[in-house]
């Protein structure tokens, strides 16, 4: 028993299992198998664009289509996690995501990735609802958090082989029929949502709803939701300006192989998946200002051995770092999933995702003018921007 015991408590450290639900397992079952699916072309997905005769202005051009659309759909999708079932909206949303990579499979020019693009965009309509119906679920919000980022760990952990593999069945079977396995395995993570337990918000309180003390409360809340919100689109401005050029960099200055830019893509997501999970607890113990501060810091000192050193062992390492850096928008959202109200939790939870994706729908037009001029240009101001954010980040982030 004392080893039953020992063995429980060591696998749970750092993540409060006891509060996962059997609908939060399917979600979690759903992100590995979509995720790698995804993960076997999207990490490489900038090179693959300028292989059909995108130069940097178009490459741009195409991922800012892809997070434009996932901007516009995420108030929509929030709106309707709080008055449909989220089951239902989780099932039609990842629809189009299975789409997504068939369509790249057809494209033999880069203006033909635009409407799998698009689709890829639409599915965001389901991020609300999924990050609805895993708050719901967890009854111990102290631990929150936590939750959030291992259920999204778990769409990273699949990363971690994934644009490996993806890269070896490339030269086997080509980027066509890697899309095409994409888009069968995200099309299995679709219907794993059909397994779920129906989840509709609770309907309205009138009585509650009359209390002036709770309006009162509710507009402080939103204040600090908007702050939350309007920093983080802040922050992803500034690193996607510099990320949406690190394959491209890798693959054309530094001379790494797509194999190695694979490789690097699997220790991007290890960091994401394993830093993830730490800076979840860090954030149910810490002040979460405090977390993000850390993660932005993290990212500047990642993107500076990626720009200056040539070595690809200690290009990996650095890619585990600048993985860890990407927790930023799980902890925003365990924030925000603890503040909102229950019946505008759908809503709530899209404001800081629909800010940060159009702030991350300019980032690559700039970062492809930039990197037109210079590639060193678009990390210079990507990573300068770091050290005042980390600062603002202590100061601003309240809770």
């Amino acid at each position: 028993m004392f080893r039953i015991g020992s063995y429980k408590r060591v696998l749970s450290y750092g993540v409060p299992f006891g509060a996962f639900s059997r609908d939060i397992w399917l979600i979690c079952l759903s992100n590995v198998i979509g995720a790698f699916g995804e993960g076997l072309y999207f990490w490489i997905f900038p090179i693959y664009i300028r292989e059909l005769h995108a130069d940097y202005v178009q490459l741009g051009l195409v991922l800012a289509v892809l997070y434009g659309a996932s901007a516009l759909a995420l108030l929509p999708g929030g709106l309707l996690a709080d008055r449909f079932d989220r089951k239902k909206i989780l099932i039609a949303a990842w629809a189009p995501w299975a789409f997504s990579p068939l369509i790249y499979s057809f494209a033999s020019h880069w203006m033909q990735l635009i409407p799998g693009t698009i689709c890829w965009g639409i599915s965001m309509i389901g991020v609300p609802a999924a990050n609805a119906y895993i708050i719901t679920s967890v009854t111990d919000k102290k631990r929150l958090a936590s939750v959030m980022s291992f259920v999204w760990a778990c769409y990273s952990v699949s990363y971690i082989i994934a644009p490996t593999v993806g890269v070896w069945l490339t030269d086997i079977i080509g980027m066509e029929w890697v899309l095409r396995v994409s888009a069968l395995l995200t099309g299995i993570a679709t219907g794993i949502f059909l397994l779920l337990h129906s989840q509709r918000p609770p309907k309205k309180n009138i009585n509650q709803q009359s209390s002036g003390e709770r309006s009162i409360e509710e507009r402080r809340l939103l204040r600090r939701l908007l702050i939350w919100s309007a920093f983080f689109a802040v922050i992803t401005f500034f690193m996607t300006v510099g990320r949406s050029y690190v394959q491209i960099f890798l693959n054309e200055n530094v001379k790494l192989g797509e194999f190695y830019v694979g490789l690097f893509g699997s220790f991007n997501f290890a960091g994401l998946t394993l830093l993830g999970i730490g800076m979840g607890r860090l954030g149910d113990k810490w002040r979460k200002g405090r977390v993000i501060s850390l993660c932005v810091a993290l990212y500047a000192v990642s993107m500076l051995p990626i720009v200056l050193v040539n070595e690809p062992s200690l290009l990996m390492l650095a890619a585990f770092v600048y993985g860890g850096s990407s927790v930023i928008g799980f902890i925003v959202a365990s924030f925000v999933g603890g503040i909102a109200p229950e019946r505008k939790r759908g809503l709530w939870s899209s404001v800081p995702q629909t800010l940060s994706l159009a702030a991350a729908f300019v980032a690559p037009y700039v970062g492809g003018y930039l990197y037109t001029f210079s590639p060193y240009y678009a990390f210079a101001v990507s990573v300068g921007a770091a050290p005042l954010l980390a600062v603002l980040a202590l100061m601003l982030l309240k809770e």
